[in-house]
């Protein structure tokens, strides 16, 4: 076996990598200290790499003889045309170049394995250097023996030895692989040079290997789930007989320069960390000089004061588990956001992620914002916080952030803008290839934030800059509408969105059941029926099932556990004590949206009357639909109205439909001793919600789709349904559905009265064609029958008593003859009318 060289030389890319980022520290400073920031043992050897080799890529294929492994089993290799090209010549790392290739093969005659043999990763004594030392290349020998000598001298650093034992155990199957594939050689010397460097500087950096474990620990571990990933794939080749074809030309590319490049990083890493050590006190001192809100932190002493806590085992399932992937994922969006009403569970899903992200050190930094603390709802705190905790995740990172600081000390107190170019993005880019892949920031409740103006520039720079930086955004809020507008202003290809209050609704129930059953069994006994009941009246609102959950655990005996319980389950909302909390959040809500300092009077007025329009009307409307019950003469009115109440009514962007969100706000706005100033009487809005209808069904005219016949069934007219979507507007659909709906829930006066007889005198029958067209002739009778009974409950005059008594006999007869099959009854309406 040929000895591989006694000095190792750094290739010229890493080399370059090496000088252009971290030594030029010194030529860059100007302070007095300026000499602390050097790195100790930087020196690097200049002299040349060797050329660049090429194999022939004409040479045809060969067949060679075969040969026996040590396993016993017999090989026959066919040689393949090379694909894989390093170019030691460049300034930069090795580039990989792409040929047209075919794969190699090796054909295995026997897949059995002997006793004792184990699949997969073996520890690396028993398993290295299978193949015979005569079909071994030199350059590949020279690895193994570097390879062994680093696994030999990391015995201090567990993970470390692991991985490089790991690479050994892969040793035969990557050579195989790569067998007579063009970079086959300048591969092996690439990692062999990587190799004895890396070594060198264990020996000089014992200390940070044994106190700084997330970096090197985490690189370790990806270097050894990169070798255990080559390994399964030959043994699956060895499954399919055919070895060479079981791994894709891309994939063992994609493998080699991953291996490459965390071998670069753990080096860099090892080799910073002597400046590390040497300059810990005026790193730190720099650092703190950053004033990071410490409090902001996913599991900060902080997080146990306000109960933060993790999702309950088993629930959110679908949605951790989509971050999981998108985490993971390289491919991936560079930003997620996750928009949620208050109380549907945002903080408990990020804090959740937070926890995975960090259990395997992919968590860079995060933020937490919160009204509790002020330096946790102060926007100019983020950034100088996530770069605070990314240079105590990064050696690299660190030592180019304490560079900008010792230029430049108060820059943490420079606006947002400057903080982002020179807190993240100027040192993320001088060490972009030594930073991990798919290191993730959780900004949790953004719109927690005191200044809204910052925090619509934060979301500006994130947009901006998130592409370009080796970093992922996970961002969560309430739909505020200066957060709503930056969030869906931005191209689909930039972001992922998730809206957590469009999640089936029977998703939520299931994980809010589960969650019911785990807190309520730990204090009291419940029956399923209790449990389905409370699961019902939470909705979508994590935040409601924690409030009943709170309220019930109150009581000091089990006897009160249980009186607490019927009595929520047996009556409406009396009692406001149980609500205090989401009282208060519903309260802040609507002061917030009604006193904003850049609403007019008129503005106010519009919030006003579509927060009672939505909260009153019947089904979810849809914007115009809104802007009429409100008599508001203008949609775009309605839908800036809208705005500031995102955080209790829900806009569908799919189907753009308005509603609650859940029970509980109707029930807090309805009572006048939990709403107070906010509240709605919903006797006199649903007065004037009738009289909207009314005024709404002037519309009504004779063959209002432009129908050619009144004899021709609705199933014969092929465009019927584009014309009655045309000629029929939501809001007059709505009108004549309802208007019945909203009339018996106020009391009579005259002018309603009024209104009603001039209805049912001049419009029954253009209203009974718009009913028949939308196919909900029933519930024109309904509607009748209730007009009916609130007339005769209030006392009315026996006149408009006759006159409704008389229109639902009409409608009755003419909704069980056949020709209500068609779309007009007037051609047949003496033969529909009721005899006297």
């Amino acid at each position: 076996m040929t000895s591989p060289p006694t000095s190792p030389k750094l290739r010229k890319g890493f080399r370059g990598f090496i000088r252009e980022q971290y030594v030029s520290f010194r030529s860059h400073l100007r302070s007095p200290s300026h000499h602390l920031l050097e790195v100790p043992g930087s020196r690097i050897d200049s002299q040349s790499p060797a050329p660049r080799e090429r194999l022939n890529s004409t040479s045809k294929i060969n067949e060679t003889p075969l040969t026996t492994n040590q396993t016993g089993e017999t090989l026959r290799r066919t040689n393949s045309l090379p694909a894989l090209v390093v170019d030691s010549s460049s300034s930069e790392f090795p580039a990989i170049e792409h040929l047209a290739i075919r794969p190699a093969a090796v054909i295995v005659s026997s897949a059995e394995e002997p006793p004792g043999v184990k699949t997969g990763i073996l520890e690396t004594s028993e398993h290295i250097s299978k193949l015979p030392e005569q079909t071994r290349s030199p350059t590949w020998a020279g690895l193994g023996s570097a390879l062994r000598t680093l696994h030999d001298a990391a015995r201090l650093f567990p993970l470390l030895q692991s991985a490089i034992g790991a690479l050994l155990s892969c040793l035969d199957a990557w050579e195989l692989m790569m067998k007579n594939r063009e970079g086959y050689e300048a591969l092996a010397r690439e990692l062999t040079t990587l190799s004895k460097s890396l070594m060198q500087h264990i020996g000089e950096s014992r200390s940070f290997l044994m106190t700084s474990g997330d970096m090197p620990n985490n690189l370790s571990r990806s270097i050894e789930e990169q070798a255990r990933s080559l390994q399964e794939k030959q043994t699956h080749g060895m499954g399919n007989r055919l070895v060479g074809a079981s791994i894709d030309e891309q994939e063992l590319i994609k493998h080699n320069r991953k291996i490459e490049s965390l071998i670069r990083q753990l080096q860099t890493d090892v080799s910073l960390s002597t400046w590390s050590v040497a300059n810990e006190q005026l790193a730190n001192t720099r650092l703190e000089a950053l004033t990071p809100a410490k409090s902001a932190h996913h599991d900060s002493s902080l997080s146990m004061e306000i109960s933060r806590r993790t999702c309950t085992e088993g629930t959110r399932t679908t949605i951790l588990s989509g971050l999981d992937e998108w985490s993971s994922d390289p491919n991936a969006k560079a930003i997620y956001l996750m928009s949620g009403m208050a109380g549907t569970g945002k903080t408990t899903i990020a804090c959740s992620l937070s926890e995975k992200l960090e259990e395997r050190k992919q968590l860079a930094a995060s933020f937490f914002c919160s009204r509790t603390s002020p330096e946790c709802r102060q926007v100019q705190r983020i950034i100088p916080t996530i770069a605070y905790q990314l240079a105590r995740y990064s050696i690299p990172f660190q030592v180019a952030l304490c560079e900008i600081l010792g230029t430049d000390p108060d820059i943490g107190l420079r606006n947002i803008g400057k903080q982002f170019e020179r807190l993240l993005k100027e040192p993320l880019m001088a060490v972009r290839d030594a930073i991990p892949d798919n290191l993730v920031v959780v900004i949790d409740a953004l719109d927690e934030c005191e200044d809204r103006n910052a925090v619509r520039r934060l979301l500006d720079l994130l947009f901006h800059f998130a592409g370009d930086i080796p970093l992922r955004f996970f961002v969560t809020s309430r739909p505020e509408p200066e957060i709503y507008k930056k969030m869906i202003s931005q191209t689909p290809s930039s972001r992922t969105i998730l809206h957590l209050h469009e999640i089936e609704k029977s998703l939520v129930q299931a994980d809010i059941t589960l969650y019911l059953k785990e807190e309520l069994g730990s204090f009291m006994s419940t029956t399923p029926d209790q449990i389905r009941q409370l699961s019902e009246r939470s909705g979508n609102l994590f935040i409601y099932a924690a409030t009943l959950v709170r309220y019930l655990q109150l009581g000091e005996r089990l006897d009160d556990h249980q009186k607490r319980l019927d009595s929520l389950l047996g009556t409406t909302l009396r009692s406001t004590k149980q609500y205090a909390q989401l009282d208060e959040l519903y309260g802040a809500v609507l002061k917030s949206a009604l006193s904003g300092k850049d609403l007019d009077e008129e503005e106010v007025e519009d919030v006003q009357a579509v927060l009672q329009a939505v909260i009153c009307a019947q089904e979810p409307v849809d914007i115009e639909t809104l802007a009429a019950l409100a008599g508001i003469d203008d949609a775009q009115r309605a839908r800036s109205a809208l705005q500031p109440l995102r955080s209790v009514l829900h806009l569908s962007e799919n189907i753009g439909l308005v509603s609650t969100l859940h029970a509980s706000f109707p029930d807090f706005m309805f009572s006048q001793e939990r709403s107070g100033p906010f509240f709605c009487n919903t006797t006199a809005h649903n007065q004037v919600l009738s009289r909207q209808c009314f005024s709404i069904m002037r519309q009504l005219q004779f063959n209002i789709c432009n129908l050619e016949s009144s004899f021709v069934a609705d199933k014969d007219i092929n465009d019927l349904p584009d014309r009655v979507a045309k000629c029929i507007s939501s809001s007059l659909s709505y009108a004549c559905r309802y208007w019945a709906d909203h009339l018996r829930l106020c009391d009579t006066s005259e002018d309603l009265r009024s209104m009603l007889g001039d209805f049912l005198s001049t419009r029954l029958l253009f209203w009974m064609e718009v009913m028949n067209l939308k196919k909900v002739m029933s519930t024109g009778m309904e509607a009748l029958l209730k007009v009916k009974q609130w007339l005769q409950i209030s006392g009315s005059p026996l006149d408009v008593i006759r006159l409704a008594e008389d229109a639902r006999k009409f409608v009755t007869t003419f909704a069980g003859n056949p020709i209500s099959q068609s779309q007009t009854p007037y051609p047949s309406i003496t033969e529909a009318e009721p005899a006297d």
